[in-house]
């Protein structure tokens, strides 16, 4: 008699444990093993889970165990090393293994779907085709046979499209003018090797040889201006792993870098292009995902995988090489869930698979610059810009006693013209959308705040309306005061809509074009906006920080930077170092070819030490400077952190928890003799009131690694008894990147 045995399964729930399953009726130990996943009985729900173990000695009694709903896989769908990498997320991260595993999943598979791809008819010619004469009373089966004459294989569905019924098409098949076949509808962007390689200057050849030499894993800092060629060095460096179909990762900050992107890697390569990020919808997603991971079943052919955050989670059976570029970029720390960071992720894979990763940035983080420095990356540093480009001239505008009219100071309206005159472009940068910062009464001083968070509502024109972009929340724009009823309410301040229309009324014959978050929506949206800007047209480009990233402008020579110093007066000790990668990244985006570029920061406070340091010498010499004082006062890189965060719809209710969940740190530091942890808060967060809900934060830190994760690992349990645990929603952020 074969002994009962019983399921482990892992539950995305914020519960830090597993849950035990009997088997299904009938069922064999062998139909089962770690990684599978499965449907089980949850409360009052059916939830996905994922089989972790298979043992004898369940926690509770038997009795008290449900048998699993279903088993619905017959072998994992991940490969060890993704399966490894969520058992790490939850181990580092200190957050439950279900939540972390349910992170390497599609949509779909996560709500129990079939790991199966899209199918979709497609027809094409015969090899051999029969006498067109039995055609001669079927005038449209003629028109559909001429028509694939001309388009060689199609969908179906794009049949119908140009007016053809599936009867036409069965037509054809039947008589044996057409072959018909059910294909995955989802393709990859087939590469063509249209372009050559450029030829690298000293500094890169001298970084690409370094990349080449090495075998195994290694980390690759490539620290290289703006316009130094970090890309080409990319593009060759992964040459010989396509050539021997191997597949290659490239993870992008933004999803608005993807084209132009895919763009220079499809035309360098013969090898397939996958493209992976939020904009796709779950059953693309679903797509892609498979077809990344059944790439070991056609792996004549290389491919390269182009994806945001989460595509390092993407099975990938044949990955030779990892690029992250932009490596500093703020969106590769996930803000909510598990807060992981992808950087860091994707360091922890390459190691797992022994393969390279390269990571660039012409503004790293100090996290990375010190690993740098300290020998434990690779440092390769690019001084110089490729071809005949060279680096633009950083200006600064004190605008204290000038006038400014909707946010740009009218001194910068001629360099604007002679840009325009010259045929050249210009990128106006303001880190504000919407029309105006928010709505104001000059008679009572009244401001537009959301009401749900501790924030001000951004006005927009385009439609006419007031927005909170922290909590999503629209109102319509009062005629009128609410405070004193007064009909002198008007913008303050100004965002992308106010430029643009500033802009367009003052250059008039000339195209302005908006980038940001609300202009970009829809799909495509992107490439069709700054189609002009690519075909060389003079104009002039409005945007927000999605401008400040990768994109290559060669037209642009001037670029002028609206409310980018705000960040010098901030208390978050990160500000400086975002503030000035912000500056060189915007900065960077003039002159990148044979036309000098001229970058302007319109600022109050022209005589900040930092700005001068960042002008006249080097981001590099700041961020030395910056470094020291992370040293001195023991901080990131040179110290630990982990961020509590707990918020409720009660005022003080999340604050009160958080003083319980100090005390208990308390005693546990005493009782396990940690005198080098340090503890700050509670305290409200920077914006406490957000979405309705009061927040509030808890710092714990150490100057090492391991003794910080291990007392958090200790005391981790103790939290979830902690009283008000069940009132509040909180969680941890194991080397947090913001406090708000």
């Amino acid at each position: 008699m074969t002994s009962p045995f019983y399921l482990s399964v892992a539950i995305a729930v914020p519960i830090p444990k597993l849950f035990d399953y009997h088997p299904q009726p009938d069922s064999d130990m062998s139909h089962y093993q770690a990684g599978l996943r499965v449907t089980v009985p949850f409360g009052s729900r059916e939830l996905t889970g994922v089989i972790v173990n298979i043992h004898q000695n369940p926690q509770i009694s038997p009795a008290k165990l449900k048998p699993i709903n279903a088993l619905l896989d017959t072998k994992p769908l991940l490969p060890l090393d993704v399966y490894q990498l969520g058992h790490w997320l939850s181990e580092y991260y200190h957050q439950p293994l279900g939540e972390c595993l349910s992170l390497l999943w599609p949509v779909l598979l996560r709500k129990g779907e079939q790991a199966l791809g899209s199918k979709q008819t497609q027809y094409s010619l015969c090899p051999t085709q029969p006498d067109p004469g039995v055609l001669k009373r079927a005038p449209r089966q003629v028109d559909l046979l001429n028509y694939l004459l001309l388009n060689d294989a199609q969908w179906q569905k794009d049949l119908v499209k140009a007016g053809f019924t599936p009867t036409i098409m069965q037509g054809l098949v039947e008589k044996g003018f057409l072959d018909k076949q059910e294909r995955n509808s989802f393709q990859p962007i087939k590469g063509e090797r249209s372009q050559t390689p450029l030829t690298l200057n000293t500094e890169q050849q001298q970084a690409l040889t370094c990349i080449e030499s090495r075998s195994g894993f290694k980390s690759f800092l490539i620290d290289g201006i703006t316009g130094s060629g970090k890309t080409e060095i990319y593009l060759q460096a992964i040459a010989p792993h396509l050539e021997h179909g191997k597949q290659v990762l490239i993870l992008v900050p933004e999803i608005g870098l993807t084209p132009q992107t895919v763009q220079r890697f499809a035309q360098r390569f013969d090898a397939d292009v996958l493209l992976l990020h939020s904009k796709l919808n779950d059953r693309e997603r679903l797509n892609a995902w498979l077809m990344a991971g059944e790439h070991s079943l056609k792996s004549h052919r290389g491919q390269i995988v182009i994806g945001t955050r989460s595509a390092i989670f993407t099975p990938l059976p044949n990955l030779a090489m990892i690029i992250i570029d932009e490596e500093h970029d703020q969106s590769f720390k996930q803000q909510d869930g598990v807060r992981y960071h992808g950087r860091d992720v994707a360091v922890v894979r390459a190691k797992t698979l022994n393969i390279p990763i390269i990571l660039g940035s012409a503004t790293p983080s100090l996290e990375c610059l010190h690993n740098g420095l300290s020998g434990k990356y690779q440092y390769l540093r690019l001084t110089q810009r490729a071809g005949n480009a060279t680096s633009p001239e950083l200006q600064i505008l004190n605008i204290k006693n000038q006038a400014v009219h909707h946010g740009l100071a009218d001194s910068l309206l001629k360099p604007i013209q002679d840009t325009l005159d010259k045929h050249q472009q210009v990128l106006v940068f303001v880190n504000r959308r919407g029309y105006a910062p928010t709505l104001y009464c000059p008679d009572c001083a009244w401001i537009a705040e959301c009401r749900q968070c501790d924030a001000k509502m951004t006005l927009h024109q385009k439609p006419a309306h007031l927005h909170c972009h922290h909590c999503d929340s629209k109102l319509n724009i009062p005629r009128q005061c609410p405070e004193c009823l007064s009909h002198k309410i008007q913008a303050m301040g100004a965002g992308t809509e106010r430029l643009e229309s500033h802009l367009q009324y003052k250059f008039q014959s000339t195209q302005v074009i908006r980038i940001d978050r609300d202009s970009t929506q829809n799909k495509n949206a992107m490439e069709t906006l700054l189609k002009p800007v690519h075909d060389g047209e003079p104009c002039i480009i409005v945007g927000t920080q999605m401008l400040a990233k990768g994109h290559h402008f060669p037209k642009v020579t001037l670029v002028i930077m609206i409310n980018v110093d705000s960040g010098f007066f901030s208390a978050d000790y990160r500000a400086m170092e975002k503030t000035a990668q912000l500056i060189l990244q915007v900065a960077g985006r003039a002159g990148r070819e044979k036309d000098k570029g001229v970058a302007v920061i319109q600022t109050e406070f022209s005589d900040h030490p930092m700005l001068h340091l960042l002008k006249e010498e080097s981001f590099h010499a700041l961020s030395l400077a910056l470094l020291d004082e992370r040293k001195n006062q023991h901080l990131p890189p040179y110290g630990f952190q982990v961020l509590l965060r707990a918020d409720c719809h009660q005022p003080k209710e999340a604050e009160m928890f958080l003083h319980r969940v100090r005390q208990l740190l308390n005693q546990h530091q005493h009782a396990l003799n940690m005198p080098n942890l340090n503890m700050i808060g509670p305290l409200p967060a920077p914006m406490e009131l957000r979405a309705g809900r009061f927040r509030s934060q808890l710092w714990v830190a150490a100057h090492n690694r391991k003794v910080l994760h291990h007392f958090i690992g200790v005391v981790l349990k103790d939290i979830y008894e902690v009283k008000g645990f069940h009132k509040v929603r909180w969680g941890l952020d194991v080397d947090p990147t913001d406090n708000m």
